[in-house]
């Protein structure tokens, strides 16, 4: 384990049960959060805390969907990093499907894609995973069950005031961004026109464009522009995750890069993915 990489919670650690007016309610929980050593320990919480529901941890974003469409949740604790799904689509698909009653989100990112994201999400609390601890995870779960809403002080400003600093959607158009979601891996011109049904010329447009506006001079630097802004993901296994390509968009992307590692990992230096 890097020193960068916090261990999971310790379920032993200062437990307490919340107050009965908090639980009453909640017959079924679901944790989805990736790694099953993680969601195990979550899940050993969820069931302190709540003595009397069940609760079932999912630790990838499919299972998550299987587990919810199979048994819709009175409360889903959800964080937003996943190895084979983007977590604000999942919320996406959770919140429009009506598969759970509500939803507490656990973030640790920053990155611009999902700040702008949060920013018009539909949920019941947020909670700051990389700064908060046990006691204020207690505190979010009996807030929300409670019919409350929670949100980390962190993320106040993004929720309740709606400030999202320096804005990508500010600098590029829509139809950019919609490039920049294909190009960011790496792909070239004539891979994202097939994908995106334009010619390979209008994405060599953009690309000029997205690029300027961008302030970046290379494929590679692009790509790694893409990363940092969340606009592609590269998990440790290579692949590509595009947030908000959840539909039939997506869709086509995936079957164009069908479980390849992805243009961008050319890019990167060993280790970075």
């Amino acid at each position: 384990m890097s020193k960068n990489t916090r261990p999971p919670p310790n379920p032993a650690i200062r437990l307490r049960k919340l107050p009965r007016s908090a639980t009453a309610h909640v017959h079924r929980i679901v944790v989805a959060k990736w790694g099953q050593v993680y969601a195990e320990a979550l899940k050993l919480i969820c069931q302190h805390a709540f003595p009397r529901a069940e609760v079932e941890a999912c630790s990838s974003g499919k299972a998550t969907l299987a587990t919810l469409r199979a048994r819709p949740a009175d409360l889903v604790l959800l964080t937003l990093t996943f190895s084979d799904y983007d977590g604000i689509d999942l919320l996406q698909a959770v919140i429009e499907e009506n598969l759970s009653a509500k939803v507490l989100l656990g973030c640790r990112r920053r990155d611009e894609h999902c700040l702008h994201s949060l920013r018009n999400a539909r949920f019941d609390g947020i909670l700051d995973t990389l700064h908060e601890n046990l006691d204020t995870m207690l505190e979010a779960l009996e807030t929300v069950a409670c019919g409350r809403a929670y949100v980390s002080p962190a993320f106040r400003d993004i929720v309740v005031d709606r400030i999202v600093p320096s804005s990508l959607w500010q600098k590029l158009t829509a139809a950019e961004i919609k490039v920049l979601k294909i190009i960011g891996d790496g792909s070239d011109d004539q891979e994202a026109a097939a994908v995106l049904a334009l010619s390979a010329a209008t994405v060599q447009t953009h690309r000029r464009n997205i690029m300027r506006k961008l302030g970046v001079t290379s494929s590679a630097k692009l790509v790694r522009e893409s990363i940092r802004l969340g606009i592609v993901r590269i998990t440790d296994h290579g692949r590509i995750i595009r947030p908000g390509f959840t539909g039939q968009l997506g869709r086509e992307a995936d079957a164009h890069h069908p479980g390849k590692p992805g243009c961008a990992s050319r890019f990167l230096p060993t280790g970075s993915q």
